[in-house]
């Protein structure tokens, strides 16, 4: 499966999750002023827990803004709420981690 496809797959399957909300429709939503002209509507880690592989946002949104979070609170706060991708292997969460802003770079195909 062509990599836009693959990401494009997994947020489908998953757009109920909030962050996977604003990544598929960042406009909606207020970006985080990272400082020196840099702004973000997402930051993703991955980890593991009870050999799931899961992939979570480190940059929440509540109570209408985004506020950045250090990746063991972010992944904390992941497994309370489910606000997370579960991958089978480290390779694939590392991955889609790292790739799946490319969903933005193509949105017409």
């Amino acid at each position: 499966m062509p990599e836009l496809k693959k990401i494009k797959s997994i947020l489908d399957k998953n757009k109920d999750k909030s962050f996977v909300q604003r990544i598929l429709t960042p406009d909606k939503f207020p970006r985080l002023d990272l400082g020196g002209g840099n702004y973000a509507t997402h930051k993703m880690s991955w980890g593991e827990v009870n050999g799931k592989y899961v992939v979570f946002p480190t940059v929440l949104y509540g109570e209408g803004k985004l506020q950045e979070f250090k990746p063991n609170e972010a992944f904390e706060h992941a497994m309370n709420t489910g606000n997370y991708i579960e991958f089978g292997n480290p390779d694939e969460a590392d991955w889609f981690s790292k790739n799946y802003k490319k969903v933005w770079e193509k949105k017409g195909e």
